[in-house]
């Protein structure tokens, strides 16, 4: 299956707007050459679900919709869910039937909803599992029977899905080619390192607040939204001004990213240990090589291969000295370019023909 001229329905359990993840970088890279519908979550169920759907398609670009809808029925037991996902997604296959959008392909990245491709009018399928889970949740048990095929971002991610007996392929995370061409962004800051993605449980805040109080001569910049609401230790290293080399500057649009790495000295991606997952991969790395950064990170086994192009050490006192020695001494020059080009293997056009090729595969 080639992945052009296609009708493609996304599912996200994030909803479009500035702040991108794989699910709506997949969903731009595919407009370019398919028509795409993205499927926005919905919110906790409301009385006013009982009036219908109420489906609606937003136009974003020229060949990319949002699509949004409410739940008709609180998922209160299995009945109540499977009963709810019945309507809803025959409801939205009208509304794409009708604006000639059905599906010739439905791409998951959500396991919690919209579980039936063929309900949906899809004609092939595929779950997309970016993150590690644990059939925690009640939609997982009803789409990965349903799905056609399954598409991991690591090994380690298979298990979950081997005992369906259907398709695995393994990828790692793909880069847009608008990553590689940016010139630096003046935002106030040079010589500064540079965090992208949302602040949240996931950092490991007391390796951080090391990096900060080893370097005061350097602007740690930090870049996404603020989830650490509560958190004492999160308020004393961002919000408190304790730290004036500390500058939190919020979500920013997708576009603007490369140019603010393209202007870093060096980039993060210090995730605790505590967190399940944290330590298999991160979505900003290969953005980060992308423009040949060097990268101060804990341990992802997913980029164990190439770990002689990153800074990687779960050892908290290692790393800060890793961090202090480069920012000291300098680096060999041959890795600037040596991660760009392992960047360049990870093209979206480079994975678009592998996933068309895996869904040509038979089960």
């Amino acid at each position: 299956m080639e992945l052009k001229g296609l009708n493609i329905l996304i599912t996200s359990n994030e909803p479009w707007g500035d702040v991108w993840f794989s699910k709506h970088n997949y969903a731009n890279e595919l407009s370019k050459e398919n028509r795409v519908v993205f499927a926005d979550p919905t919110g906790s169920w409301q009385p006013t679900g009982l009036l219908g759907p109420g489906t609606s398609l937003v136009r974003i670009q020229e060949r990319l919709h949002v699509l949004r809808y409410r739940n008709v029925l609180p998922a209160v037991n299995d009945v109540a869910f499977r009963l709810n996902n019945s309507i809803v997604s025959r409801a939205i296959s009208k509304v794409l039937r009708a604006q000639g959008l059905l599906p010739d392909l439905f791409l998951s990245f959500d396991p919690s909803r919209l579980y039936d491709p063929a309900l949906l009018g899809a004609k092939d399928s595929a779950f997309i599992a970016v993150d590690a889970y644990s059939m925690h949740m009640r939609g997982e048990r009803f789409i990965y029977p349903k799905v056609d095929r399954f598409i991991t971002l690591s090994e380690t991610f298979n298990a979950t899905y081997e005992p369906y007996h259907k398709p695995i392929l393994t990828i790692g995370h793909a880069i847009a080619s608008e990553a590689f061409a940016a010139g630096p962004a003046s935002i106030g800051f040079t010589n500064y390192g540079l965090y992208v993605g949302t602040l949240d449980i996931r950092l490991d805040l007391e390796l951080l607040r090391g990096m900060v109080e080893d370097h005061p001569e350097i602007p740690f910049v930090f870049i996404g939204p603020y989830a650490l609401e509560g958190n004492a230790q999160a308020s004393q290293l961002f919000r408190e001004g304790r730290f004036p080399n500390v500058h939190l500057l919020g979500a920013m649009p997708y576009g603007k990213l490369a140019a603010c790495i393209a202007g870093a000295r060096f980039c993060l991606a210090p995730m605790g240990r505590h967190f399940p997952g944290n330590n298999i991969s991160h979505h900003k790395i290969f953005q980060y090589l992308a423009m040949g950064k060097p990268v101060f990170s804990t341990v992802f086994s997913e980029y164990l291969p190439i770990a002689h192009l990153l800074y990687m050490n779960d050892d908290r006192r290692e790393l800060r000295a890793m961090l202090s020695r480069f920012l000291q001494s300098g680096e060999p020059g041959g890795l600037h370019a040596e991660r760009v080009a392992h960047a360049r293997t990870k093209s979206f056009g480079a994975t678009f023909r592998a996933i068309g090729n895996f869904m040509d595969r038979k089960a």
